[in-house]
């Protein structure tokens, strides 16, 4: 799988011809038998979110854009967001409140608040957010970021809000499939609320390209689409360049990480993982 932005246009185009047009995760409804969801990850580089926007926007495709709180501190990235929000685009938060907070409910409360804040300010108004996974965090009493949602008193003050990976099906009455570029290879995921607490990778379904995973996107199904726009480059070579970098990051942290004093190291800068 090499993921450049011409695979992507080829992709939201081909799904276009088929009269299957993506809407944002917040107009997803229990009446809508049929919908598409292209979801995006935006965990650093917002200009590369925003030309993967663009490209959808183009076939009429309208996503959901879920940004870390982090990048709202840069009022270039806003400007983008913003331009993003009025093609049509979902534009909401990435959180991972847990981890920062180290699991600490009230701690990760007031975080999140403060954060939400931030984005409503700014024109964002929230109504799905994303958690964040962290494949380089050492957990004590905590499974991952989806425990902030779901713990009932956080539902109970945002009743109104639905994170797409843990309440988002139960409260729009709604079931799916989906898939997601997580490894840097789409795949159908088996258990997507509950594959942070039970192992069931052995039965993801893998898809070598775009062109084929397009083959199983139907008129009549419902489906969520999951990228990390930051991952996606504009030539094939600077794909594979930069996938060799990341291959080599990825066994050194994993050999790190058996280490017990840098898995602690690691776990305590959390945010290293998020340009991994």
């Amino acid at each position: 799988m090499i993921f450049v932005y011409r695979k992507w246009n080829d992709f939201c185009k081909k799904l276009k011809e088929r009269s299957i047009l993506s809407i944002p995760a917040k107009e997803v409804t229990k009446d809508l038998d049929s919908y598409l969801v292209l979801k995006h990850d935006v965990e650093t580089n917002v200009k590369k979110a925003l030309k993967m926007a663009k490209i959808e926007h183009k076939y009429g495709h309208r996503g959901s854009y879920y940004v870390q709180a982090y990048l709202m501190n840069d009022d270039g990235n806003i400007e983008m967001l913003k331009e993003m929000q009025s093609m049509g685009h979902e534009i909401s938060y990435h959180y991972d409140v847990m981890d920062s907070s180290k699991g600490d409910i009230e701690k990760a409360k007031l975080e999140f608040q403060k954060n939400k804040k931030i984005f409503e300010e700014n024109g964002f108004n929230l109504s799905t957010v994303c958690q964040h996974g962290n494949p380089l965090i050492e957990r004590v009493g905590y499974t991952s970021n989806r425990d902030f949602f779901r713990n009932e008193s956080v539902r109970m003050l945002y009743p109104d809000l639905s994170d797409i990976m843990v309440n988002f099906k139960s409260d729009r009455e709604t079931d799916y499939l989906y898939y997601s570029d997580a490894g840097r290879k789409f795949k159908l995921i088996y258990d997507p609320l509950f594959n942070d607490v039970v192992n069931s990778n052995d039965k993801n379904i893998p898809y070598n390209n775009l062109v084929n995973l397009g083959k199983v996107i139907d008129k009549e199904g419902r489906y969520i689409i999951s990228t990390h726009p930051h991952r996606w480059c504009s030539s094939a070579i600077i794909y594979e360049l930069k996938n060799i970098v990341f291959k080599i990051i990825k066994v050194i942290a994993r050999l790190l990480y058996k280490i017990p004093f840098m898995k602690k190291f690691m776990g305590k800068y959390y945010y290293l993982a998020k340009k991994i």
